[in-house]
């Protein structure tokens, strides 16, 4: 059975992701020699598929 939560426990999980989003983006650009760009700037079309593509392997964590 999966659990039932309200729309503020919702917002507190949108918030959490958002802060692992910020920190998975840091992460990977301080594994990186010069010349990421993800820090130099993304069109936000990429941004939007990169923050997809996230939530994509964040929601299988949540399936389990």
């Amino acid at each position: 059975m999966k659990k039932k939560i309200g729309l503020d426990k919702f917002c507190d999980l949108l918030s959490k992701i958002n802060m692992d989003f910020t920190d998975f983006i840091l992460e990977d650009w301080e594994s990186e020699e010069e010349g990421n760009i993800k820090l130099n700037g993304l069109t936000q079309k990429e941004w939007i598929n990169l923050y997809l593509q996230f939530l994509e392997k964040k929601s299988k964590d949540y399936e389990k």
